[in-house]
C-alpha cells in the first residue's frame, strides 16, 4: 500500500504561530489545512522557484513526487488528483456561484493584493516596517541586500503591471473599493455564499486578510479591515476553526471589538 499524500508548501520563512508574510503561501496553507492533507513548510526564496515565485510545492503520491509552482494550480492539481475534496463541491456551489467566486478570486488577488504589495514596498515608511518584519533575522547585511534586491524587483514588476503608476491616493481607492465589496458580499452570512460552509473564495479571502492583518506594513487598508464587525468576524471564525495557534491574530481581531 502506497503512503498518504503529502505536500511540502515551498514558501517564505515564517514562524508556525502566525501568518506567513506572503499572501499567496498564506492562501495555499489554508487550502492545505482546511483539506486536512499531510503537509510540511519548508523555506526558500523566490529566485529558487519554477517561475520565480512563491509558493510552489513538492506534491508527493502514488509513489512519485512532482513539483507545482503557483497557488491557484497547485489547488487544482490537489483536487484533480483526488489528493484533496473541491470545497466548491463540499459546499454545494451551483455553476453561476463558482463562476462569482472565481472573479472575485481575480479581484482580491489581482487588485486587491497588488495594491496592499504596493503600499509595503513603494511608501517608505512601511517598506522600513516590512524590512524589519521580513528580513530582521538575518545577519546585517544581508537582510538589508535582500530587501533591496526585492524592493527593486517588487518595483519594477508593479511599474510594469501599471499600478506602480498610481499616486497613493488612487492605490488606496483601489483598496478601499475592495474592502467595501468585500464587506458588502460577508454581511448577513458567515460565507461569501452563506451560512453552511466555506468555499474556495472564503479560503482565498481569509488568507489574504490573515496575512494583511499579521503585519503593521499595510497599515491603511488593515484598519479598515478592523473596524468591520462582519470582516473581525470572519477572519476570527476562519482562525478560530483553522489556525488556533494564530494567538496574535485572534487578540487583535477581538481586540477591535470594543471600537465598534
Amino acid at each position: 500500500m502506497s503512503n498518504p499524500p503529502h505536500v511540502v508548501l515551498m514558501g517564505v520563512a515564517k514562524k508556525p504561530d502566525v501568518p506567513s508574510p506572503s499572501g499567496f503561501c498564506q492562501k495555499l496553507e489554508t487550502f492545505l489545512r482546511f483539506s486536512g492533507i499531510s503537509y510540511d513548510l519548508k523555506d526558500t526564496y523566490p529566485f529558487k522557484a519554477p517561475k520565480g515565485k512563491v509558493p510552489y510545492a513538492e506534491i508527493t503520491h502514488d509513489g512519485r513526487t512532482v513539483t507545482v509552482a503557483d497557488s491557484h494550480f497547485i489547488v487544482l492539481y490537489l483536487i484533480e488528483h483526488d489528493l484533496i475534496k473541491d470545497p466548491d463541491v463540499l459546499a454545494g456551489l451551483t455553476a453561476a456561484q463558482r463562476v462569482e467566486s472565481r472573479a472575485f478570486q481575480a479581484y482580491v488577488e489581482e487588485v486587491l493584493y497588488i495594491a496592499i504589495v504596493h503600499d509595503r514596498w513603494y511608501l517608505d515608511e512601511n517598506y522600513k516596517t516590512t524590512t524589519q518584519e521580513v528580513f530582521g533575522h538575518m545577519s546585517w547585511p544581508l537582510g538589508l541586500v535582500m530587501s533591496w534586491l526585492i524592493r527593486r524587483r517588487v518595483h519594477t514588476a508593479l511599474y510594469g503591471g501599471g499600478i506602480g503608476r498610481h499616486s497613493e491616493e488612487d492605490v488606496q481607492l483601489l483598496q478601499k473599493e475592495a474592502f467595501e465589496a468585500l464587506e458588502a458580499k460577508f454581511t448577513g452570512h458567515k460565507y461569501f455564499h452563506g451560512d453552511e460552509c466555506p468555499s474556495r473564495i472564503d479560503l482565498t479571502v481569509y488568507g489574504f486578510l490573515a496575512n494583511i492583518l499579521a503585519t503593521e506594513a499595510n497599515p491603511y487598508f488593515a484598519n479598515m479591515v478592523l473596524k468591520s464587525t462582519v470582516l473581525r468576524s470572519f477572519v476570527k471564525q476562519m482562525t478560530t476553526s483553522l489556525f488556533p495557534e494564530y494567538e496574535d491574530l485572534l487578540q487583535k481581531v477581538d481586540g477591535n471589538a470594543s471600537h465598534d
